[in-house]
């Protein structure tokens, strides 16, 4: 009897021991479930990039800058403005180097059409910007995401370049090329919208909406730099 006793405490004592082990493993995973998550809500591990098209620097150069101009420095021809804007994209691109911190950086192509005339020539002439800028963005939220307000400092650049010809009314033609590099500091302020966290939450993708209020800095050859509305961004991040 002895024997039996001893032998059904120490299966007693098994099978409490595998119990409280079977508890531990199960919060453990329990836990890693919910860190992982997190990390996963967030992005940290999942979505650490995003890639999408600014519609911003089309409004500018196809809407604002030639609008500023032409009612500033109004031609003398009614159909034909000093500044017209034919075409303005840029591709944008952020790399999350932290929880409420990006690596942003964009890169894009504008066209416009310039105009002149007076008592002595008139010139007709093509202007294609080609810009990049590299900025960090700094997010302002609750929670441990890269969404939500953000403000971004950044540098960059734009390579102006223009061909044209003025036509002398006594029949000469002049070449007018020219080339104008533009350096700047500035600041952005805007949203980033994480459009649907149900979408692709531990892979695939996700869409997400940039909107930016203004971009305020120094520029090295139009000393100020005021753009309004510059970033209007759709685009996915994975």
């Amino acid at each position: 009897m002895k024997k039996i006793k001893n032998k059904l405490i120490i299966l007693f004592l098994f099978i409490v021991s595998g119990i409280s082990f079977a508890e531990e493993i199960s919060n453990n995973i329990i836990d890693n479930n919910a860190v992982n998550n997190i990390k996963q809500e967030n992005g940290i591990e999942s979505h650490r990039h995003s890639v999408g098209v600014n519609f911003g620097n089309t409004i500018f150069y196809m809407l604002e800058a030639p609008t500023l101009v032409n009612l500033l420095l109004p031609s003398n021809d009614p159909y034909n403005p000093k500044l017209q804007g034919t075409f303005g994209l840029d591709l944008t691109y952020t790399y999350r180097a932290s929880e409420k911190i990006d690596v942003n950086f964009d890169a894009g192509l504008y066209t416009m059409k310039t105009y002149y005339n007076n008592a002595n020539a008139t010139y007709n002439g093509d202007v294609y910007g080609l810009g990049f800028s590299i900025g960090g963005r700094f997010y302002f939220n609750k929670k441990d995401r890269a969404s939500g307000f953000f403000i971004m400092p950044k540098v960059g650049t734009t390579l102006f370049i223009t061909k044209g010809n003025e036509y002398k009314n006594n029949g000469s033609i002049v070449n007018r090329d020219t080339y104008i590099w533009d350096f700047y500091a500035s600041g952005e302020f805007g949203f980033r919208i994480d459009i649907s966290r149900g979408l692709g939450v531990d892979k695939g993708v996700r869409p997400f909406l940039d909107i930016s209020i203004m971009d305020v800095g120094y520029s090295y050859n139009y000393i100020f730099r005021f753009v309004l509305l510059p970033r209007f961004a759709i685009g996915i991040l994975f």
